[in-house]
């Protein structure tokens, strides 16, 4: 069901990535070419000229240093301490910001780094027993790096540690399993996100059996690891605890970076080398072209990649993607490089003179063609945006602490560069204060995160985070006015359930301390049926309460899984979890660890109740994993294939559960828990450590290709035949309009593949590459234009000839209104798509001018740039509601400039969020991901026998046409999902295919 289109009922979790830029919006700038150097725009008096310097080669320049002293909290020294240097630019090749610059202290407690370019830096010191810092210029809590210029020899860089360290163990391993030496391990407080990070620890190295130790705080952590000649890879984990990370051999991405219009080399330009889909966000690398235009890109772990190279005024991209396998040196990548402009501005503080804001970003989005810039941020404060291509850009400028207005002037881009640009923002408001215990003490490293409620503009974008420093203090900066609710996440406590609620008003400046419950913890222990400790597992600890689809409780957030993994004895810890009953379950890799004799529609693990001030234990007995599936990978002339890589997902055995592994084999990460089996130089794999029962196999090898196996038995033995894969060459059209750039994407909903590429002027012309045979949907978007067809694909096919000419996007119009009473419901936001994929196209954030597609007063609404054809319109809450949730409906949209689609239906929660829902006692399928909306029919596929449903007419094969008199036949189906999330004690009338009707009253949660 979750992967039935893009409507899939999903919780709108907040992800802490909503700084930078993306904070606020304004109406202000201008542009004007001939304004480069001051002119007519006001500048404070003594600010520096507005400059574009040129971004150089730092190894160019002459060398620095930077040294200073460890002591621990009485001030003595602390020798042999370990002091890193981390270069902060990404504008610079990998191969420089890759690793740190790392020495030890002297017995004084002093250090010396030398021989370091001349960029930005963090510097962070650790020592046994110690917690590591990072050096902050003077005592910022908010900044952790500083810039050092050309032959700077920057003192003074002095650290306290305090000795309250904690340990985390771990193996370093390559994928074969044998351990490796010298591998550089660090990690970080948090999970590494932006903005979720509290300090770095600095590089160990593995020992000869690959074994590592770090000491950090007690927490969160994500630790990370590198090594000569292999790919990185990172893994969440709990301080203290252990971690196991797996390194894959090293390919390489080379070529040539060439003028379009000469063919002659371009030195100088930045080559990202990207892979979008990596599962972990961490694959590519950046190289700077040399003299003869070479570039190249080490450390790359296996998958496709895009090259793109950007230059003050040159953009190119390599055509499609380039596909890397395991130990491959891919060659021959060339990148033509086309004219292009640059932009540069500043970001103002509001004032009377108006100042330059140093810490600034700005972002630059091209709607029409997909295109999203952001700037590089000089150290003066002056924004540069290079490779620009032609287009209108919607800017969003950032300041640290500031706030943007709500929109700004959008910028045409044409032929010509555009300087002297400056965005102004206002004194944002803040919220400060200190995070404390139960007992009184400040709280260090809480996580506080502030989400704006109540309705407003940008209320869907005011998301704030923080983390406390040493005395417990935190702030969150540059915020829009109006109403917040903080929640608070620690291992040192819990936050109320409601979390806490704070009004400010513009440029204000509140004080909120908050205060920590007395929370619970839970100590538990994994064993098999046989009474083996399970090591390695992954621990969820989960709500036992929940509320309606779709609707998210700010207490469902801090809890989780938090990297929380079985030791060697299979035991586990959490700390600081509110009070209340949990379900605590066990995974590993792909597979859920199942009870001994429990379905797979049954809820995994155990509950458990957590109590204030208390231990709660539980223990976990999972299905023993001691089974095997072995065999050979081959070709079609039965050829074993080296260094093939296999996978295995469970299957599910619930009766009438569509086959949904194949799609979580497509999802793999590189990490230690779902890591691929490397087949051996004859093509032998065993995958073991599993439980009895029925798998996906998929095979895949470095060069293309790929077959998938399912219905494979435990303890069984398989050949996997892997076919020869073919191509699809086409081109899009529009109207006889240039097509600067293409966006294609490819999908088989019933394999789960999916590819999407860009074509950077090649006329409309495309070619996907090393593709299994299949029924595919093949969507392509261009200039505001949009076109989707379906096509078979044969084994080894080549296809060619494929045209699709592109159609205009069109609006579309409606009104939204509650299911039973038909009033409008306004502040719901609605979106139109293709319902299996292929929406390239689309504007998913909402009209910047007047927010078109958020339904008004009397419910209407406008969805600007949706393409035609059968599309799933969805409606959703703006922001998070008790009232409604996420629901769409299947309409088939003809004609050209707008259309209106009438009235669509919503249906009001039953329960609020946090609050239980009642048990039906009987089960449905999944949905095939392949089946269309319309084709959706809710089928009983098993009814427990002293469930709800057990003493009324209900049987398994019956199909359910409508719930309480709503239809949920085809594509209403998801109709189902409020009507259905409903309190113990609900009864609930079902009326069926067969013409009975019959009720159910709901039964406690399972």
């Amino acid at each position: 069901m979750k992967r039935w289109g893009w409507w899939v009922v999903g919780v709108m979790v907040a992800v802490l990535i909503v700084f930078g830029w993306q904070q606020g919006r304004a109406r202000f700038g201008r542009q004007d070419a001939n304004w480069a150097y001051g002119g007519r725009e006001e500048i404070p008096r003594g600010a520096p000229l507005l400059r574009i310097p040129p971004h150089s080669d730092p190894r160019t320049q002459e060398r620095c240093s930077l040294a200073g002293t460890v002591r621990n909290e009485a001030g003595a020294p602390i020798s042999l301490a370990s002091v890193c240097a981390t270069l902060q630019d990404d504008e610079l090749p990998t191969e420089l910001t890759r690793e740190a610059a790392c020495v030890t202290t002297d017995v004084n407690g002093r250090y010396s780094v030398e021989n370091l370019v001349a960029t930005k830096y963090s510097v962070a010191a650790g020592a046994k027993g110690y917690r590591p810092e990072t050096f902050q210029p003077k005592g910022d809590i908010k900044r952790s790096s500083f810039q050092l210029t050309p032959g700077e020899k920057k003192t003074g860089v002095d650290l306290t540690l305090r000795s309250d360290g904690v340990e985390i163990t771990g193996v370093v391993s390559d994928i074969s399993g044998g351990p490796i030496a010298h591998a550089k391990v660090w990690a970080t407080a948090g999970f590494g996100a932006p903005g979720d990070s509290g300090g770095s620890s600095p590089l160990v190295e593995t020992d000869a059996q690959g074994l590592f130790s770090l000491f950090l705080g007690a927490g969160k952590v994500q630790v990370f690891a590198t090594a000569d000649g292999y790919g990185p890879t990172s893994e969440a984990g709990r301080a203290p605890g252990e971690v196991s990370l797996i390194l894959t051999p090293e390919s390489s991405l080379a070529g040539v970076v060439v003028d379009a219009a000469s063919g002659g080399p371009v030195a100088g330009a930045k080559v990202s080398v990207t892979q979008p889909a990596s599962p972990e966000g961490n694959d590519g690398g950046i190289d700077l072209s040399d003299a003869a235009g070479k570039f190249r890109v080490t450390r790359l772990r296996p998958g496709r990649y895009t090259v793109t190279a950007k230059m003050e005024r040159g953009y190119g991209t390599a055509e499609g993607s380039i596909l890397v396998g395991l130990g491959q040196q891919v060659e021959g990548v060339v990148v033509r490089v086309f004219n292009s402009v640059k932009i540069v501005g500043r970001v103002m503080l509001a004032g009377k003179p108006p100042r330059v804001c140093v810490v600034a970003s700005v972002g630059l989005t091209d709607k029409v063609h997909q295109r999203t810039l952001r700037a590089r941020t000089e150290a003066d404060g002056t924004l540069i945006a290079e490779g620009v291509l032609p287009g209108t850009y919607k800017v969003e400028p950032w300041c640290e602490g500031s706030l943007a207005h709500e929109t700004y002037e959008p910028i045409v881009v044409v032929d010509k560069d555009i300087v002297g640009l400056t965005w102004q923002v206002e004194s944002g408001a803040t919220i400060r204060g200190k995070v404390f215990s139960q007992d009184g003490h400040t709280v260090e490293n809480a996580a506080v995160i502030g989400q704006t409620v109540g309705g407003g503009p940008r209320s869907a974008m005011g998301l704030a985070f923080a983390r406390s420093a040493r005395d417990g203090s935190y702030e969150l900066t540059g915020l829009p006015p109006g109403t917040y609710q903080l929640d608070v996440s620690s291992d040192d406590g819990a936050a109320t359930p409601a979390g806490y609620t704070v009004d400010v008003v513009a440029g204000q400046t509140v004080e909120k301390n908050l205060l920590l419950l007395a929370g619970g913890a839970l100590k538990g222990y994994i064993k098999d049926t046989e009474g083996a400790p399970v090591e390695g597992a992954t621990i969820d600890v989960n709500r036992a309460a929940s509320g309606p689809p779709g609707v998210p409780a700010i207490e469902s957030m801090p809890n989780g899984s938090d990297g929380l993994r079985s030791d060697r004895q299979g035991a586990f810890n959490r700390s600081g979890l509110r009070p209340g009953e949990y379900q605590v379950s066990a995974r590993r890799g792909l597979a859920t660890l199942k009870k001994p004799g429990a379905a797979d529609n049954a809820e995994p693990g155990e509950k458990v109740t957590v109590s204030a001030g208390e231990t709660a234990t539980v223990q976990l007995v999972v299905v023993s994993q001691t089974r095997a599936i072995q065999g050979t990978v081959v070709t079609a002339a039965n050829e074993p294939v080296p260094d093939a890589f296999v996978l295995a997902a469970p299957e599910s055995d619930a009766p009438g559960i569509p086959n949904e592994a194949v799609y979580a084999t497509r999802g793999w990460g590189w990490g230690s828990a779902d890591k691929p089996v490397l087949a051996g130089v004859d093509g032998t794999f065993v995958i073991s450590k599993l439980a009895p029962g029925k798998y996906t196999l998929r095979a895949y090898r470095k060069g293309g290709g790929e077959v998938i196996a399912e219905h494979v038995e435990a303890g069984s033995t398989v050949k996997l035949e892997i076919k020869p894969t073919g191509s699809i060459t086409g081109q899009a059209t529009r109207g006889g309009s240039v097509i600067e750039q293409l966006r294609v994407q490819l999908e088989d909903p019933k394999t789960g593949f999916t590819r999407s590429e860009v074509f950077f002027r090649t006329e409309g012309r495309f070619t996907f590459r090393d593709l299994p045979a299949g029924h595919f949907y093949l969507t392509a978007a261009a200039n505001g234009s949009q076109r989707k067809i379906e096509l078979n694909l044969g084994q080894a096919e080549t296809k060619t000839g494929v045209t699709l000419p592109l159609e205009d996007l069109i609006a579309i119009t409606g009104r939204i209104v509650d299911q039973f009473s038909k009033a409008p419901v306004a502040g719901m936001r609605a979106a139109a798509g293709y319902p299996d994929g292929g929406n390239l196209a689309l504007q998913w954030e909402p009209d910047d001018e007047q927010l078109a597609n958020i339904s008004d007063e009397q419910g209407r609404f406008t969805i600007h740039d949706a393409p035609r054809g059968k599309l799933q319109i969805r409606c959703s809450p703006r922001e998070p509601s008790i009232d409604y949730t996420e629901i769409a409906y299947v309409h088939v949209i003809e004609g050209a400039g707008t259309v209106d689609i009438g009235d669509l239906t919503i249906i009001k929660n039953r329960v609020k969020p946090g609050e239980a829902v009642g048990d039906l006692g009987f089960r449905a399928p999944g949905v095939d991901p392949a089946t269309q909306p319309e084709n959706f029919r809710l089928e009983v596929t098993f009814i427990e026998p002293k469930g709800p449903a057990a003493g009324t007419d209900l049987k398994v094969g019956d199909i359910v046409n409508t719930i309480d008199g709503v239809d949920v036949t085809g594509s209403n189906g998801p109709r189902m999902w409020p009507l259905l999330a409903a309190p113990p004690g609900t009864k609930i009338t079902f009326g069926l295919a067969r013409g009975a009707t019959i009720a159910i009253v709901l039964g406690p949660p399972r």
